[in-house]
């Protein structure tokens, strides 16, 4: 999994490096885009969610920010890299849940599951050490995943620049920066929440359905297709109680909130309700489920 990681790192730094020495006029390329994109919302805002039409606008807005402060988005450092690899995410978020929805299914399909439970450990202890191998794992591939991107990013980039600016547009609205070191660890950090809620759903899946298969399958859809889902219902109030609504909270630093009306706050106190949810879930099913052992 690390090698798949490091070849796809490796393939990103690449292409960026070739279109960063290739593409010299990048002001008259972002003139060119933000036009296309102008014409496309005249044309099609009237169907598009509005959601859409932010995020399109807002990337007007950063792109006329570069031409006039003369910054060059094509040009990467090791850090600025490291936020573009960043976009590796998915897959290491499915590498993780490969783990954690095979972890108690696969005991039971082989049914090593009841040489485990005639142990001297309560089924607490086992399945909370599973939980812990999960949340160990998780943090190791998140870590690895930062420093290969940093390791690859300064080969092809060079190792300086940790305080490049970084453009976003706050909550607010407003265009504002931050150092490109302190963005991509605030980046990471945001990602490790969203890879401990994603595992936890294929951890509970996999302990009450004892299928790997599902698990996994389900956990991976939930973490693709559920934002889409929010993204197309941001029109209702109540799609703010969703999962996946609250998960990225990065939302609440660049780009503003998904939904009107949601806060800090609101998105912890869901994270945090949805997690005790799924853990008692877990937990209450593993302890009672009857084993045969003959």
């Amino acid at each position: 999994m690390l090698s798949v990681l490091l070849a796809g790192i490796i393939l990103i730094a690449w292409v960026l490096h070739n279109k960063q020495t290739t593409d010299a006029n990048w002001k008259q390329s972002l003139v060119a885009q933000n036009a296309s994109t102008q014409q496309r919302l005249a044309k099609d805002s009237a169907h598009m969610p509005s959601i859409a039409i932010k995020g399109q606008e807002q990337e007007i807005q950063i792109n006329k920010y570069y031409i006039s402060h003369n910054i060059d988005p094509n040009k990467h450092t090791t850090w600025t890299f490291g936020i573009t690899a960043e976009n590796l995410s998915a897959l290491l978020i499915a590498f993780i849940v490969v783990i954690a929805g095979d972890i108690v299914a696969s005991e039971f399909a082989s049914g090593t599951i009841k040489m485990l439970l005639t142990q001297t450990m309560t089924r607490s202890q086992i399945l909370l050490s599973k939980y812990v191998a999960i949340l160990l794992y998780a943090l190791f591939m998140t870590i690895s995943m930062f420093i290969l991107s940093l390791i690859v990013g300064g080969i092809f980039f060079g190792f300086s620049g940790m305080d490049a600016p970084n453009i976003y547009l706050n909550a607010n609205g407003t265009i504002s920066q931050m150092s490109a070191g302190t963005n991509l660890m605030m980046i990471y950090g945001f990602l490790f929440i969203q890879i401990i809620m994603t595992a936890t759903i294929a951890f509970m899946i996999s302990t009450i359905f004892r299928s790997s298969a599902l698990a996994i399958t389900i956990s991976i859809l939930a973490y693709f297709v559920g934002s889409t889902l929010v993204h197309a219902l941001s029109s209702y109030s109540w799609v703010k109680y969703i999962l996946f609504a609250n998960t990225n909270l990065q939302q609440y630093v660049q780009n503003g909130p998904m939904i009107k009306g949601m806060t800090l706050g609101f998105s912890i106190s869901m994270l945090v309700a949805y997690f005790v949810v799924m853990i008692v879930l877990s937990w209450s099913i593993f302890a009672k489920r009857d084993v045969a052992y003959t």
